[in-house]
């Protein structure tokens, strides 16, 4: 373990205090993938990984709880833990691993989808449309991918995982798609701003029928409404027989923050935002700091 940042020590006593207020055993704990579970370069830390596997063998259920689609969760990473179910696509999705059976599905709104997908589609933007588990890209946007400016990790991610659209509108206007979640990211300017982010963000957060959030990278994602992190989580530890206090989260951006808040013990990384920070219960260390683990330590593990 890598020596805890003095801000991390400083954030002892507001756990401590925040985890005997609930006075629960934790039962469930959901963990975030980007920016929570890996580091900067997409890497689970073996730390991590033994934080896992001794709040296992404790008896608690962990769990992924992310942005993802369930191909894009990274299983070979996570193989020698076992998780048995998974929150995907911020909450639009909740597998069961066993079988790949989704247990529990929440579908944007086709048919106010179409003029959203009209006007993104016009623009330099790039777009990933996630659909029973796997993730599509217009091939029109495809070329966009190298203009984005993220980590070499992400990108792989991207390249390696995404399956052809050749006709995005065409799949809406048909009447079957089901639709888990739409995935934006941007091109960047040379003044720091994004190509089209904030023109889009304005034109998405108007519209009651989805839910908005950044899922990091500067990134756009959005559900149906009401769909979140939160949500999954909910449903999961009804499934499991426990309650959402004997829950735990922990996670770094703007999807994780209804998880976080509806958790028994919100958990928030050290290098989340300070909005994110100021919803958590706690503060634990960053993701390059193996974070997750000094949580489960403190809060499961009681060391």
């Amino acid at each position: 373990m890598r020596r805890h940042s003095t801000q991390a020590a400083l954030n002892y006593n507001r756990m401590e205090h925040m985890y005997m207020k609930s006075n629960n055993k934790i039962k469930l704990l959901a963990l975030d993938v980007d920016g929570t579970l890996f580091d900067d370069a997409g890497h689970i830390s073996e730390e991590n990984i033994r934080a896992i596997q001794k709040a296992q063998a404790a008896g608690v259920t962990v769990v992924v709880a992310s942005g993802r689609d369930y191909d894009g969760v990274p299983h070979d990473q996570l193989k020698k833990v076992n998780m048995p179910y998974l929150i995907t696509t911020n909450g639009a999705a909740v597998y069961r691993t066993a079988d790949r059976a989704c247990l529990d599905e929440h579908c944007l709104p086709a048919e106010k989808l179409l003029p959203i997908f009209e006007s993104i589609l016009q623009k330099e933007v790039y777009m990933t449309v996630f659909i029973d588990g796997h993730n599509y890209t217009p091939v029109s946007v495809y070329d966009y991918v190298w203009k984005l400016g993220l980590p070499e990790h992400i990108v792989n991610h991207f390249l390696e995982g995404r399956h052809e659209l050749p006709d995005l509108i065409g799949y809406v206007k048909s009447g079957k798609a089901k639709i888990q979640k739409v995935t934006l990211n941007f091109i960047p300017n040379a003044d720091g701003t994004f190509l089209h982010r904030d023109e889009i963000w304005d034109m998405l957060t108007k519209c009651p029928d989805i839910c908005v959030v950044d899922g990091g990278f500067h990134n756009i994602e959005f559900t149906a409404a009401n769909v979140n992190k939160g949500l999954g989580l909910r449903f999961l530890a009804k499934e499991l027989g426990t309650t959402i206090e004997e829950s735990m989260a922990v996670g770094d951006s703007g999807n994780d923050a209804e998880m976080l808040v509806a958790a028994g013990l919100g958990v928030a990384m050290g290098n989340a935002s300070d909005e994110i920070k100021a919803l958590a219960d706690a503060v634990t260390l960053s993701n390059e700091e193996n974070g997750v683990a000094y949580a489960i330590e403190q809060y499961i593990l009681h060391k």
